[in-house]
């Protein structure tokens, strides 16, 4: 299980909110949601397929988390290559990518990404 805690940076402001949206996502022939966290966070953890019309809602996010099962493709997953090249058309600042299957080395993995792009681990952290 992978479990990513979020440091929504609240301060002792009482008014302070978190908004999460829902996008419905492909994965494989049923449908999955990616949690938008006050438009600077997507959470898309079972997802093989965004239609275009909602790569609009992904654009220019801080942090996106996305499902990166495998090097090769699967049915309801996504894979590396597919991944890679969805966030270099929404141009998030970081992506984090989870769901890794145990076929993918955390370490060797690292040395493919580009600079924005990470693997999940455990008690990982971000602050959005």
């Amino acid at each position: 299980m992978f479990i990513i805690f979020f440091d929504v940076g609240f301060t002792k402001d009482a008014n302070a909110k978190i908004v999460i949206k829902s996008l419905k996502v492909h994965h494989g022939s049923i449908k999955s949601i990616c949690y938008i966290i006050n438009n600077k966070c997507a959470y898309a953890p079972d997802v093989n397929k965004i239609e275009n019309k909602d790569l609009k809602y992904l654009k220019n996010l801080k942090y996106f988390i996305v499902d990166c099962l495998r090097y090769k493709y699967h049915p309801t997953h996504f894979n590396l290559d597919d991944v890679l090249n969805l966030i270099s058309k929404i141009k998030p600042k970081k992506s984090i990518l989870t769901n890794l299957s145990n076929e993918i080395d955390y370490n060797e993995i690292k040395k493919q990404l580009p600079k924005n792009v990470i693997p999940a681990h455990d008690g990982l952290t971000i602050s959005i």
